[in-house]
């Protein structure tokens, strides 16, 4: 041990007194351990960090299961009531669902995420509020009184962070009797919500929602087995005292982790593919150290024959080197921890809305872990194979040979560097094909054609709150006047209501056509359901392909219910028929609408989305809570804010005017998941090419120096120096066409593995030649720029001076 603490010694002073070197190879190893080091950070907070839960090897989700379908479900409250009431496996258990709602101060109103929970949810997930206290079962009656939580974030911009609100009264959805009587963290699991209410829930009338989450604690000693076999006890006695509800559904029950990462498989997989990728660069960094080292090595064959002639063993050489390396590598997983901090903290930047509060990815013990065995790893990659060579017995044999002179580089030493270059080449080339991939997805992507039009488009939302609106009168009323008076305002073109806008979620249902029998309609696709204002076709620039538009009577109650489909809908239901006058109707409905138009195909999910049936009814036909506005303008769309702001002011103050955007950064927005990924995959290809361009240049530049007194004799004997030139080129390029043919090979594998990737790739061929062939290019035009300069260098050689080169 002491000898290597004074090989340690020897290699600090050794490289202290080449700090260029030094400092070169520390960034080239900072530079991989940082991209490794990133996505193990990602890795590590997703899918490796236990969950924030107390006793979270006991919490487990309830789930219900259709065999037949083989589809989970959420159970529904009335179960679940019974499940909780009789079940002796659980020492308690929780209901929960995500709500949306307006909460009015000071005349304002913002749109809030509501999670309405029972009590027993903080028990189970272990929940404490800074400031108050939780619910209670009294509170979680249906008749209960009203009181609420505030997020500890929604407390600070909106409360000014009061400890007085407790005991207040906030309004809530126009309610101005819900009490606040406590606040809760942010990093709250499973998400973040704004305001928790009591759930409140009748067992005898059920209870859903957007969000439906059951979850139970077992208690100790109890299986999953054992307790799955409780509720179905329960579920069957449950059937037996309803037999007009007809329950086929098995209860489901998973640990509350094996849950969640069920949830976030594809993204696991996404991300275990960008962690290969960077292992790739580190690997390609690993090599480029290797080469550096071994032609440094070279340059040592004094130094090292002396220590063999003074009693130094292999294995004290082999040490020797490998603490140089060590040193390196552990001077440049210091840097690259420090790199991929803040490297995480940019790529954390787009995420900050869809990753939960509750993952953390400072640095921890499992961190620290990696990076040291990465180190390790870096330090045996990189220093193994030059530490090898310098104490093997050929080499020893030269090296005592070599004292007092110069020596060409050894052919075993010249292959160990071209192998090295061999393998960069072949690695870069494989992820810069797969970079290739990524962005012509993203290019073809960007470049798809909506379908409607995007400049010049404001978008809005105006949701409603369900106490003032539970109407349907008044919800009519209060579109009919917000249609009108933002179509009346100075500036404004063209003006519509959508309750679903582009680049969302619509409703998708099944239709029936007219005179198709019921079971074959079983097998009829999903169909997206919009509902829309009379303007929105002009607005949006939508064509009518056939028929007509909606009129003021189509949105008039008591009129025949009509309904406009799109192309693909048409193409669908009636491939070989003109589809106008032809009926449809909703599974389930005895209603009969007759279809008036045709519309041109759009994008609603993203322009990703391939051809769905689509259809559009009046407004009327529903009167929902929450419509998207579009307003079509000439001029800059946001100098209608204040305006649109003013009018839905002046018909409820009470009514939020939220998501203001155009239709422009709508649409970029839907880009944000390809644009991420085209920084995941490009940056590792960008850095994995650069650094093997800079492998190729070092091997070259340092056969060309070691070829001094060769280059200089064979241009005093006559060689041209466009001779030399190509010579230099040549075996520079010669080694690139052999890691070319391999990183094919690689490039290949992986276009595969993207393409296995779920909504990876678009309308890219894994395989795609173009791509391959522009990565080819790109890398062997870079490598040649790359032989170039030490070639020029070479052939501009004083053959007198190169003679005299020791």
């Amino acid at each position: 041990m002491s000898t290597f603490f004074s090989d340690l010694k020897y290699a600090c002073r050794s490289l202290g007194k080449q700090p260029f070197y030094a400092c070169m190879v520390v960034g080239i190893l900072a530079v991989g351990i940082a991209g490794t080091a990133t996505v193990f950070s990602l890795f590590n907070g997703i899918f490796l960090r236990p969950l924030p839960v107390p006793h979270q090897e006991r919490v487990v989700s309830l789930h219900e299961m259709d065999p037949a379908l083989g589809k989970r479900h959420e159970p529904v409250y009335a179960r679940y009531h019974a499940w909780r009431k009789h079940s002796k496996a659980f020492e308690c258990m929780a209901f929960s669902t995500a709500w949306v709602g307006n909460l009015s101060r000071d005349g304002v109103a913002k749109r809030v995420g509501i999670r309405l929970a029972s009590h027993e949810m903080f028990d189970v997930l272990g929940i404490c509020p800074v400031l108050g206290r939780c619910f209670t079962a009294e509170e979680d009656r249906p008749d209960g009184p009203k009181v609420v939580l505030l997020s500890l974030s929604l407390w600070k911009r909106t409360f000014g962070q009061d400890p007085a609100i407790l005991g207040r009264k906030v309004c809530l959805d126009d309610d101005p009797s819900y009490t606040v009587i406590g606040i809760l963290p942010d990093d709250t699991f499973p998400d973040h919500k704004d305001i928790w209410c009591p759930l409140r829930a009748d067992p005898d009338t059920g209870h859903g929602g957007l969000g439906a989450m059951a979850i139970g604690l077992l208690r100790r000693g109890v299986t999953i087995e054992q307790a799955r076999d409780d509720l179905t006890r329960i579920q069957k006695g449950w059937a037996q005292q309803h037999p007009d509800k007809q329950v086929s559904r098995v209860v489901k029950i998973a640990p509350l982790r094996e849950s969640y990462l069920s949830a976030v498989r594809q993204v696991r997989f996404a991300l275990s593919v960008v962690f290969v990728l960077a292992g790739l660069v580190l690997l390609i960094a690993c090599c480029n150290v290797t080469s550096t080292m071994l032609a440094r090595g070279a340059s040592r064959n004094k130094e090292i024959a002396l220590r063999v002639t003074l009693g130094a063993t292999k294995g004290r050489i082999v040490q020797q080197v490998l603490a140089e390396s060590f040193i390196l590598s552990l001077a440049g997983g210091g840097l690259g921890m420090l790199l991929a901090h803040y490297a995480l903290r940019v790529l954390l930047i787009p995420l900050a809305g869809v990753i939960p509060a509750w993952m953390c990815f400072t640095l921890d013990v499992r961190s620290l872990l990696f990076v040291s065995a990465i180190i390790t790893a870096t330090a045996l990659m990189s220093g193994l194979l030059p530490a090898l060579y310098a104490a093997s017995a050929q080499q020893l044999y030269g090296l005592m040979q070599a004292l007092g002179a110069h020596m060409t580089t050894s052919l075993a030493r010249r292959r160990a560097l071209n192998t090295v270059v061999v393998i960069q080449v072949a690695l870069a080339l494989t992820l810069l094909a797969g970079a290739g991939l990524i962005v012509r997805t993203f290019l073809n992507v960007q470049d798809t054609d909506p379908g409607f039009r995007t400049a010049g488009i404001l978008t809005y939302h105006v949701p409603l709150s369900i106490g003032s609106y539970i109407d349907e009168h008044k919800r009519h009323a209060f579109w009919e006047r917000l249609d009108d008076e933002v179509r009346a305002l100075p500036g404004v073109h063209h003006a519509a209501l959508i309750n679903h806008a582009p680049m969302s979620i619509p409703a998708i249902k099944k239709f029936q056509v007219e005179g198709k029998s019921d079971t074959s309609a079983e097998q009829d696709p999903h169909v997206l359901v919009r509902r829309i204002t009379l303007d929105y076709f002009r607005t949006m620039g939508i064509p009518l392909l056939a028929g007509r538009g909606f009129t003021v009577q189509d949105n008039q109650r008591g009129s025949e219910r009509t309904v406009v489909v799109d192309k693909t809908f048409a193409e669908v239901f009636w491939p070989h028929d003109d589809p106008i006058d032809k009926r449809i109707r909703q599974q389930g409905s005895e209603d009969w609408i007759r279809v008036i138009g045709i519309v041109e195909d759009v994008k609603q999910l993203s322009l990703e989305q391939s051809p769905q049936p689509g259809i559009y009814l009046p407004r009327m036909t529903d009167a929902a809570f929450g419509m998207n506005g579009m307003i079509q303008t000439s001029g800059d769309p946001m100098s209608l804010v204040p305006m649109i702001r003013a009018t839905v002011g002046s018909i409820d103050s009470g009514v939020p005017v939220e998501n203001i955007q155009t239709m422009s950064e709508r649409v970029d927005e839907s880009m944000s998941g390809r644009r991420l990924a085209l920084w995941l995959y490009g940056i590792p290809a960008a850095i994995a090419t650069a650094l093997a361009l800079t492998g190729i240049y070092g091997v070259t530049s340092y056969a060309v120096s070691r070829r001094t007194q060769e280059i200089g004799i064979r241009m005093a004997l006559g060689a041209s120096a466009t001779g030399v030139l190509k010579t230099v080129v040549g075996q520079g390029l010669r080694l690139v066409l052999i890691g070319v043919g391999i990183g094919l090979a690689g490039a290949f594998a992986l276009g595969r593995v993207l393409g296995s990737v779920q909504h990876m790739l678009h309308n890219v061929n894994p395989t795609d030649p173009v791509t391959l062939g522009g990565a080819l290019l790109l890398l062997l035009g870079s490598a040649l720029v790359a032989c170039y300069i030490p070639a020029r260098r070479a052939a501009r050689i004083d053959p007198m001076e190169a003679l005299r080169y020791e």
